[in-house]
């Protein structure tokens, strides 16, 4: 695996009544992203215990590949009506494998 690999987390949050609202934009995150030049996988979870928390967990190949993600116009419009719904600030961490 190349060291320049990085490894996201992304964790999205909203209210139990608008959890399908927010699932349905994150889910029209997933095909557009995965054909993405420099998308190695993009996964999306649902918390078990809490509906309204969805957590990404994505793979790309650089941070120049994830910079050019952050600008395309799907993650802008998502983020649009992220705004609109989260009920805590979109949490994303940057992950470099060790081992």
């Amino acid at each position: 695996m190349s060291i320049n690999i990085l490894k996201v987390v992304a964790i999205a949050e909203t209210s139990t009544d608008r959890a399908e609202e927010l699932k349905s934009v994150c889910m029209a995150l997933i095909e557009p992203t995965r054909k993405e030049e420099g998308c190695i996988s993009y996964e999306l979870y649902q918390d078990t215990t809490n509906p309204g928390r969805f957590t990404f967990i994505e793979t790309w190949e650089s941070k120049q590949h994830l910079d050019i993600h952050l600008q395309s116009s799907h993650l802008v419009a998502a983020a649009d009506a992220f705004g609109k719904i989260l009920t805590k600030e979109l949490t994303i961490i940057l992950l470099n494998q060790l081992a």
